[in-house]
């Protein structure tokens, strides 16, 4: 269309010239169409006026069509976010932490963004535009080949050098920019960890410095990018003013004044779309180079998901089932028996020199309890990492219900339950909290009631905003620690599991929440296979069986008094507790 209509211009101040002249049109190919067509000024408004229709035409549909393959982009966009957060957070709990979480953020995020919208859109823009300029090459051919070779060497040689100057320095920008947004992140996430610590000690100046000093690199970066962008425009600008004048003098000096005239219009009406098209294959270029420094953790990323993960590479389709919420569990459990058995386990980290769980073996029978009890470092928390499936053994194996841990969870959502040190707390309403991951319409309000019942959280447990309804702050900044360690505990009791996990999950409560929580856990036992990981031991005492672990193995087991007599250190400790 942009074809046509520069021909048709052309086609105008040719048969305009000659009707003024009273020359013939000697106008290359498309001189000998035009010497029989008439001159008159209606049947030149008329190719005029096509010539404008087929033009703001191609306008028109060249955005329609853009913004279809943009859109077809940003939605495989999404796709692969999905798919790479999905096998990502199916990685071993070890893999995942050899990255922070801000790395994580912007590989998932803005680095997608930077392949797929910045790398693939603008790969598309620059094909377009290329094929354009090809197209247009190809008329300013038909009409004078002097005129085509001119254009594309003019212009060419402004693109090349451009690019050659620019493409390099974007690149690094890219880098940049990605590097202090990433620092930027993790200074906002210390900040807020450490507001209390900062208050006090009256620190928080050096901290606001250097996120100021952070701000003004990325403010120097983004002005720089902007300014990179530009600089294209205004040198094609210079070049076609240079260009028209150097072809104005050569058309004069080497061809009639009709085909001076009809020349010089079309080379004007082919640099009007050459112009801006080199503009954006210039600024497509500089934006694919800046995207290559801002997505390589990305494609780092992906490599090492596409070569750890046994599923096979990232799908571009991520099936409905497995992403949507566990809105309903069915809490008969069918099938599922809730016993533990490790053997000859063994656990190691890859960048430690010993291991931390050294070839134990245990058996714990459905309805039973079991305590982990030991000094810090002694390996419970990884023992807990191992039994929940998140890190995978070294040697040896964990199966609950006669499956690995992770099948088992996959088999019977919601039958095993966990507890952490530290339960965190969405900015979301305490039902919501309660009911992790369910959406709310799904969530059964009387099952929330009966966990923060059971959590000893009653005070929540009404409808309304005054109860479950109450939203929390970020972090739950406006509960006490001991009422968010029990709506974690409510959290996992939601879904009325016949397995639970509790790792020092009363660490933070008070002397008579603590005397609450272990009531709590008194009325479960029996009920469900319950292990508790615990520092405070009075927590523990009517366990049925309790393990004392340390240096990664099991130095002695039995009921708790069993215990002190085995282990001279659990006695003492038992004892400078009162018990």
């Amino acid at each position: 269309m942009d074809m046509v209509g520069i021909l048709l211009l052309g086609a105008v101040a040719a048969l305009g010239a000659a009707s003024l002249t009273g020359t013939s049109i000697n106008l290359g190919g498309l001189g000998n169409y035009l010497d029989r067509l008439p001159t008159s000024l209606n049947f030149l408004i008329l190719l005029a006026t096509t010539a404008a229709i087929f033009l703001i035409l191609k306008s028109i549909l060249s955005l329609i069509l853009t913004r279809r393959i943009f859109q077809f982009i940003a939605n495989r966009q999404a796709l692969l976010s999905s798919s790479m957060a999905k096998k990502l957070f199916d990685l071993p709990l070890a893999q995942l932490q050899t990255r922070t979480s801000q790395e994580v953020a912007v590989a998932l995020t803005t680095g997608v963004n930077a392949i797929t919208i910045l790398t693939l859109g603008q790969s598309v823009i620059v094909f377009a535009e290329i094929s354009l300029v090809l197209i247009l090459f190809l008329t300013l051919t038909f009409v004078n080949i002097t005129v085509a070779i001119f254009t594309v060497v003019f212009f060419g040689f402004i693109g090349i050098i451009l690019q050659i100057f620019l493409g390099k320095r974007a690149q690094r920008l890219g880098v940049a920019q990605t590097e202090v947004e990433i620092q930027s992140f993790t200074l906002l996430q210390q900040l807020m960890k450490l507001y209390r610590e900062l208050a006090v000690s009256r620190n928080r100046p050096v901290f606001i410095e250097r996120f100021q000093k952070l701000r003004w690199h990325a403010a120097s970066i983004q002005a720089d990018t902007y300014i990179l962008n530009q600089v294209g425009k205004y040198v094609f600008e210079i070049g076609l003013v240079i260009g028209g004048g150097l072809l104005v003098a050569l058309m004069s000096a080497t061809t009639t004044p009709t085909a001076a005239v009809a020349t010089i219009v079309i080379f004007l009406a082919a640099s009007s779309r050459i112009f801006p098209a080199l503009l954006r294959i210039q600024n497509s270029l500089a934006i694919i180079r800046n995207a290559q420094g801002i997505s390589n953790s990305t494609l780092n990323l992906i490599s090492e998901l596409n070569a750890d993960y046994s599923k096979g590479p990232l799908e571009w389709q991520i099936s409905t089932s497995e992403h949507s919420p566990t809105s309903k569990v069915d809490t008969r459990y069918e099938g599922f028996v809730p016993n533990l058995r490790i053997s000859q386990l063994s656990l190691s980290y890859s960048n430690a020199a010993t291991p931390v769980l050294k070839s134990e073996s245990l058996d714990l029978q459905p309805g039973r309890s079991l305590a982990i009890v030991g000094p810090s470092g002694s390996g419970k928390s990884s023992l807990v990492d191992a039994i929940l499936g998140i890190l995978p053994p070294t040697g040896g194996s964990v199966l609950i219900s006669g499956l690995p841990p992770r099948q088992s969870i996959e088999c019977w959502p919601g039958a095993i339950s966990y507890v952490p040190q530290t339960s965190e707390i969405l900015p979301v309403s305490v039902r919501e909290n309660v009911a992790l991951g369910v959406s709310p319409e799904q969530i059964d309000d009387s099952r929330v009631a009966n966990a923060l019942l059971r959590s000893n959280l009653q005070e929540f447990s009404t409808l309304g905003v005054a109860g479950m309804g109450t939203v929390l702050g970020e972090g739950g900044n406006q509960l006490s620690g001991g009422q968010r360690q029990r709506l974690g505990l409510a959290r996992a009791l939601y879904s009325e599991p016949q397995f639970l996990i509790l790792d020092e999950a009363t660490s933070a409560l008070d002397a008579e929440t603590e005397w609450e929580i272990t009531q709590t856990l008194e009325r479960l036992r029996g009920t469900l296979t319950l292990i508790v990981v615990a520092h405070r031991l009075a927590t523990i005492r009517e366990m049925d069986q309790v393990i004392y672990l340390n240096g990664g193995q099991i130095l002695a087991r039995g009921t708790f008094d069993e215990v002190r007599q085995q282990e001279p250190s659990f006695d003492r400790q038992a004892k400078l507790m009162g018990l």
